[in-house]
């Protein structure tokens, strides 16, 4: 039925275009229909989105392997469905219900500090997040972190194909598609993963919680996007 809901001209249906993006779809309540009535919501699937594996459920139930650590994101895939997923300056238009808004800056988040926030921002606030891409740069990270997500579905990497050349800017962008978005919200806490000024340097003395707090010396800093490289006393 959503999926061929007419809307307004320059309006796009949000179902099909999650539908596009999904690695899996999840056809619940399989159960109430005829095999006939399955088929058609199939092919309807496959008209959108012809890679993703189609999964048939009732009362929800399906196999947690088969939606998690499935490791399903694939950049060249996303491109071919959105061939400027990767341009995060304008997007598409969507309900007068659900609005967008973008964050861009020059500089480098702290990858701790973003997984943190970006695992609170799926917990507290999915339901409202039709979409959300970017593009970002981690301190300490010659590759590009890339990510979508829709609702609570995420997928995020860093793209070896895609790295930071020498002469490049290295800067964030980020793109919200949504209803009753704080844009406000938002933009302070992508500002918040941003990265400052360490409070150790190489050489000092500092103690480090390893299954326990346990004394070591600082040895690198910003070491594959993490603020410290620990060498522990006890080895």
């Amino acid at each position: 039925e959503h999926l061929r809901e007419e809307k307004p001209e320059g309006v796009e249906n949000e179902c099909v275009e999650q539908l596009a993006f999904a690695d899996r779809v999840l056809l619940n309540k399989s159960d109430l229909v005829d095999e006939a009535a399955l088929e058609e919501v199939h092919r309807a699937i496959r008209g959108i989105n012809a890679d993703a594996e189609i999964i048939r459920t009732q009362y929800g139930q399906v196999e947690p392997s088969r939606l998690i650590n499935i490791r399903a994101f694939s950049l060249d895939n996303v491109l071919k469905m959105d061939p400027e997923f990767l341009n995060t300056d304008g997007e598409h238009q969507h309900d007068a219900s659900v609005s967008s808004t973008s964050v861009r800056f020059e500089g480098e988040l702290n990858h701790q500090q973003l997984r943190m926030w970006l695992s609170d921002l799926m917990q507290n606030k999915a339901k409202d997040l039709f979409r959300y891409k970017g593009v970002l740069a981690v301190k300490g990270m010659p590759e590009k972190f890339v990510f979508q997500g829709v609702h609570m579905l995420f997928n995020g990497s860093f793209e070896a194909r895609f790295r930071w050349r020498p002469d490049e800017v290295r800067e964030c962008r980020l793109v919200f598609i949504g209803r009753n978005l704080d844009k406000a919200a938002l933009e302070r806490g992508v500002m918040e993963c941003k990265v400052g000024p360490l409070r150790f340097r190489v050489g000092d003395a500092v103690e480090a919680n390893c299954e326990g707090w346990q004394v070591g010396t600082v040895i690198k800093l910003w070491d594959e996007g993490n603020p410290y490289r620990i060498r522990l006393q006890n080895g």
